[in-house]
């Protein structure tokens, strides 16, 4: 780091042990060096119990990343994106009330950083839908659109028009960011999504396909499966639909898991009424794929063979 990114206090304490240190007092430019370095661990610590929180949340461990949160943000050298990283989290969990101040906390702090700022707007954006205001949610997020163009952006407009059930509204925005950004596997299941909703299940089923073995969001498989039950694949739907119920929904979704497990009831339901058989489903689609493997291991045979024929044709003794 370079000394003029420094902090004031952190340049003068540095220049004070070296004045001591070439002015001979080197016992108490040592004590000066233990002071600055207990004051430097003491400061940093929220920062070090939010990374320990953000590494248990994301392993699932909510409760643990609570404590670890709650510590970091209650210390007087909280960081704003701290507090705004913990606002988030209980966002996510449905602490709507306990999320709000800390949002609307690092939405107000002025930094050099415009992209904190427009997160955090995103985040209020995202609390005013889940409060029932999904209207005020949209122009939130509209109001910044232009300002802000980016994939997370992106991904909260067109979800808010799903939610909302302006669908047609959601195809041009979903569209929009797909093609700002294809790769996103969010903005795909978005648009995906969309497609279902009005019915276009080749075009979605399309998508998905592209997706699905990488998505760890239940939304993608819960989508597909249905899909694929409406077009009579029962295997490939029961295998979805018992993906999306292992996987952890959020609170930030239109679906959650009594959705889920009731379609999967409702599947197996169906395929006992019509005596299918998950194993021996599994067990013809084996058989097929070996077939299929088989026909096109024949097929690049032959078309080798023929391709040898054509050059010793034209061999010259």
């Amino acid at each position: 780091m370079k000394l003029k990114n420094l902090p004031v206090f952190d340049l003068i304490a540095i220049a004070g042990i070296f004045i001591l240190i070439y002015s001979g007092y080197s016992t108490i430019a040592n004590l000066l060096i233990g002071a600055y370095l207990v004051f430097t661990v003491y400061r940093n610590y929220p920062t070090l119990q939010a990374t320990k929180g953000s590494r248990a949340y994301n392993a699932g461990n909510t409760e643990v990343a609570m404590k670890y949160f709650e510590k970091a943000v209650n210390h007087r050298f909280a960081k704003p994106y701290i507090k705004s990283s913990y606002g988030y989290v209980l966002l996510r969990e449905g602490r709507l009330d306990e999320a709000e101040p800390y949002l609307q906390e690092a939405a107000n702090m002025k930094t050099r950083d415009e992209r904190f700022r427009y997160n955090n707007i995103l985040n209020l954006a995202i609390l005013s839908w889940k409060k029932g205001d999904i209207d005020k949610a949209l122009e939130t997020v509209l109001n910044i659109k232009e300002e802000y163009k980016n994939s997370i952006m992106y991904e909260i407009l067109g979800y808010l028009y799903i939610a909302k059930g302006d669908y047609e509204k959601a195809l041009e925005v979903n569209t929009e960011a797909y093609e700002y950004n294809k790769d996103d596997n969010v903005i795909t299941d978005n648009l995906a999504q969309t497609y279902y909703f009005l019915g276009r299940n080749d075009e979605a089923e399309a998508l998905y396909e592209d997706i699905i073995d990488y998505v760890k969001f239940p939304e993608a498989h819960y989508y597909y499966g249905i899909i694929l039950w409406k077009k009579g694949d029962y295997l490939g739907a029961y295998e979805s639909l018992e993906n999306a119920t292992r996987l952890k929904n959020s609170f930030l979704s239109i679906v959650d898991k009594d959705m889920i497990l009731s379609k999967f009831e409702a599947l197996k339901e169906e395929m006992a009424a019509k005596n299918l058989d998950v194993e021996t489903l599994r067990e013809a689609k084996k058989r097929a794929d070996e077939e299929k493997e088989e026909e096109e291991r024949l097929s690049r045979e032959k078309k080798e063979e023929l391709i040898d024929d054509k050059k010793n044709e034209y061999k010259v003794d």
